[in-house]
């Protein structure tokens, strides 16, 4: 960014739309920064973890910065609301990083206080970098550093659901940048934005880091705002020039709701080049008929179709592990539901469409068969492994997921790949997202999707919730647990449940369990916890109507 700083000092490096609008240039935003830099450089010691509970705006990317110029680590966190499970899941990041100080501005110190001292982090010094005075600048001293040094430690949610920390280095960081730049032609000048909240990786690197670090402008609209009012992205897309934008797929859904051929009439979006269409694990696939909805909404406001690009995401790999070419977004496939059953992608008019999220982006990518390691031909389903320079190096002090996961050989010899959890196939080359594998289990030697099964059993229509699994005591047997429509229980139920699961995936000894309703735990994301469902039935500590586990088919 330096080099961005001599070049155009007065370029726009931030607009930031909240209740007015606000713009900063590469050289305040240098000065700014290293304000408080040469500060954190008396208090903290390089590599020490800094908190950033900042609402999205200017006043967190100049800490942000800082915290890179001043040689300590910043983890991003959301601002803590009152929700229990939410300031819980905040504390334990805290403790978790083993943070040597908060930094937040002045109009939410209070309720940073607040939090600290109600969770009994009295230790944790809360600072507001917008209310202190600071010495002189000039007594900031540029660190020496290597790529390998931790840049940002970044949280995300684990397969469990539960926060684990990813360090990611310089490097890490650079090469996912270079990247972005390059599949999205960023360079100086361009300016990107959007609403993704800068403390998710998916706002801070794409929104963020991706324009100041390629010299061009970041435009941020608050997440809250989107929130509100959805079409407030749009309108930023037009009135600020913006180039290229992205979003997780439920964004461009609730564009879509909200839109009307008034609002439509009065955009200009002729000059958004790149719309991206994230997918990640936790968040809702892609949609290729809402998305092809969107495109025709909006094609007589000068969008594109070429514009919507689709990207797999994974963090372990500072997030982008694959970007779509232009044109391909609305082009997705259909696909056979019996093949998919077993695991293979062929072919199907009548079978699911599932978006083509285009070739790894600056790195290797194998679909990998995760019970024997070994690689998956075209079209057959497996885990997702990557590797490469945007790769993590492990887990914060998680040493043993980090064995699990990072530095992963297949049964060929190929080391260093990161295993996703997330299962997929390539199809001509490009890469199409199935389920995760916490879904898929090994059964009378074969794989078995449990979501695929959980799901057809859904397509029943008498059924409210359901899951499936191995009984807890024979490996021989599938255990569904489902709600049934109306709490009506009844042997033809039982039987349509039996029929279904024998049709579509041969299994011929299921166990049948129906419960009330409220017997579902459901995990962060908003699924069933299929893990605690399956401790409740061994327990005998669901409320059940009727069972037949203990019977053989």
């Amino acid at each position: 960014m330096l080099r961005h700083v001599e070049e155009r000092p007065q370029a726009d490096a931030v607009i930031f739309k909240g209740d007015g609008e606000t713009r900063i240039g590469y050289l305040d935003l240098h000065l700014a920064a290293r304000e408080v830099a040469s500060w954190l450089q008396t208090v903290c010691k390089p590599g020490d973890r800094v908190l950033l509970c900042y609402p999205t705006g200017i006043e967190f990317v100049r800490a942000l910065l800082a915290c890179l110029y001043a040689d300590v680590v910043p983890v991003p966190l959301p601002l803590p609301t009152h929700a229990d499970h939410h300031l819980s899941t905040q504390t334990g990041v805290a403790l978790d990083a083993d943070a040597h100080l908060v930094l937040t501005d002045t109009a939410h110190a209070d309720a940073i206080h607040a939090w600290l001292t109600h969770d009994d982090l009295g230790t944790y010094a809360c600072v507001a970098t917008d209310g202190v005075t600071y010495e002189d600048p000039a007594d900031w001293v540029e660190p020496m550093r290597s790529g390998d040094d931790a840049a940002l430690l970044h949280y995300t949610s684990g397969l469990a659901g539960e926060p684990v920390g990813i360090p990611l280095s310089h490097t890490n960081l650079l090469h996912n940048v270079e990247t972005l730049a390059e599949a999205c032609g960023l360079r100086p000048g361009t300016r990107t934005g959007g609403w993704l909240p800068l403390h998710h990786g998916l706002g801070l690197f794409s929104m963020l880091l991706a324009p100041l670090l390629s010299g061009g402008t970041a435009v941020l609209l608050p997440p809250e705002t989107f929130c509100v009012d959805p079409l407030a992205w749009l309108r930023l897309l037009d009135r600020h020039q913006v180039e290229v934008s992205a979003a997780p797929s439920f964004g461009y859904d609730q564009c879509l709701h909200e839109m009307t051929d008034e609002e439509c009439s009065t955009l200009d979006l002729s000059r958004l080049r790149h719309l991206l269409v994230l997918e990640m694990t936790g968040l809702p696939p892609i949609e290729p008929d809402m998305l092809h909805d969107f495109a025709g909404r909006l094609r007589p406001a000068g969008l594109r179709a070429d514009a919507l690009r689709t990207a797999y995401c994974l963090p372990e790999a500072t997030m982008i592990a694959s970007i779509g070419a232009a044109g391909q977004a609305l082009a997705a496939p259909g696909f056979d539901t019996r093949a998919l059953d077993k695991g293979l992608l062929l072919p199907g008019a009548d079978g699911p469409r599932l978006a083509g999220l285009g070739r790894p982006a600056g790195h290797e990518l194998l679909i990998v068969d995760p019970f024997t390691g070994v690689p998956a031909a075209e079209g057959a389903v497996g885990e997702i492994w990557v590797r490469g320079p945007h790769v993590a190096a492990g887990y914060w002090r998680r040493d043993r997921l980090s064995a699990e996961r990072f530095e992963q050989s297949t049964a060929t010899g190929e080391k260093g790949f990161v295993r996703s959890g997330t299962l997929g196939a390539t199809v001509d080359g490009r890469l199409h997202v199935t389920g995760t594998s916490r879904d898929l289990v090994l059964f009378q030697g074969r794989p078995l999707h449990l979501g695929r099964v959980e799901r057809s059993l859904l397509d029943l229509g008498t059924l409210v919730a359901c899951t499936a699994f191995p009984a807890p005591d024979s490996a021989e047997k599938i255990v569904v647990v489902a709600q049934p429509g109306g709490g009506r229980a009844g042997d033809g139920l039982v039987r349509a449940v039996r029929d279904r699961l024998a049709l579509r995936f041969g299994l011929q000894r299921v166990g049948v369990v129906l419960v009330r309703p409220g017997q579902f735990p459901v995990t962060p994301d908003g699924g069933v916890n299929r893990q605690l469902v399956r401790e409740l039935l061994r327990a005998n500590a669901l409320d059940v109507l009727d069972s037949t586990v203990a019977e053989n088919r």
